[in-house]
């Protein structure tokens, strides 16, 4: 069993515990959420639009951030300038817990994602319930009517969404769901290794009008510069500024223009 999967098994114990205890489609009433995508449509001159992703610990390196104050954390990010700031809520793997999202939305105005392993509608809910702006689907772990069933249960919700892909495959199928914004994951999360070409190869065959978030193995500006050339639109950087000894200066000059 790949991380991958050990990752999707524990998930769906938890969500078959957890859903058969609290009803969230009952408990939440629609309103308006922040514009998650529509920041990443802005053209700043002066910094790329970065979703700065609060994550405590990965599979990966275990545990990355030693000194972990989600308060400092998000205004920091803000600070410097982040579009918007993903959330990693998955506990097991990455020690993330879904409150977070709650409590960043009090302390920061910036849009907000919900960074998890969503495999169930009920969690779509729950992520709505918890303040989350904009949800994250990964094709490798949903089949394409699970697929084409949570976006449109999103968009209802009035959750935007990023549908995630790593390879050609799960391109056409993200197209096919006539999808906004795709985010295209360098790291292959059955075996974490880490392609930085994988950006380039897959960008090239979306259309202009979808946005298009280049995620992971990103440490530099130069990376960054480099990438934007490629077509993205948007950064998806957790880890490098989450190891880093200043967050605020870190971010400030990994999307400065």
């Amino acid at each position: 069993m790949n991380i991958l999967e050990k990752i999707c098994h524990q998930k769906i114990i938890d969500v078959t515990k957890k859903k058969t205890k609290i009803d969230y489609e009952k408990k939440i009433k629609i309103q308006k959420r922040r514009k998650f995508l529509d920041k990443l449509l802005i053209n700043n001159k002066d910094k790329f639009n970065l979703i700065a992703e609060i994550k405590r610990a990965s599979p990966s390196r275990g545990e990355i951030c030693k000194k972990f104050e989600l308060n400092e954390i998000a205004l920091d990010y803000a600070e410097a300038g982040a579009s918007c700031l993903s959330i990693l809520t998955e506990e097991n793997f990455f020690l993330g817990k879904l409150e977070y999202l709650s409590f960043v939305r009090n302390i920061v105005d910036l849009p907000l994602l919900r960074k998890d392993f969503i495999i169930d509608e009920w969690q779509i809910y729950e992520s709505y319930f918890f303040g989350a702006d904009c949800i994250l689907l990964i094709l490798a772990i949903i089949d394409d009517n699970q697929a084409s069933r949570f976006y449109e249960v999103a968009k209802d919700l009035n959750l935007d969404v990023i549908v995630e892909i790593h390879n050609y495959d799960e391109l056409q199928r993200a197209l096919k769901l006539k999808v906004e914004c795709i985010g295209i994951n360098n790291r292959n999360l059955k075996t974490l290794k880490i392609n930085l070409d994988t950006f380039k190869k897959l960008s090239k065959k979306i259309p202009k009008n979808i946005i298009k978030l280049c995620e992971s193995g990103i440490k530099n500006n130069t990376q960054v510069r480099r990438f934007s050339k490629e077509g993205a639109d948007g950064f998806l950087v957790g880890e490098s500024l989450m190891v880093s000894n200043n967050i605020k200066k870190q971010t400030e000059e990994l999307i400065k223009k």
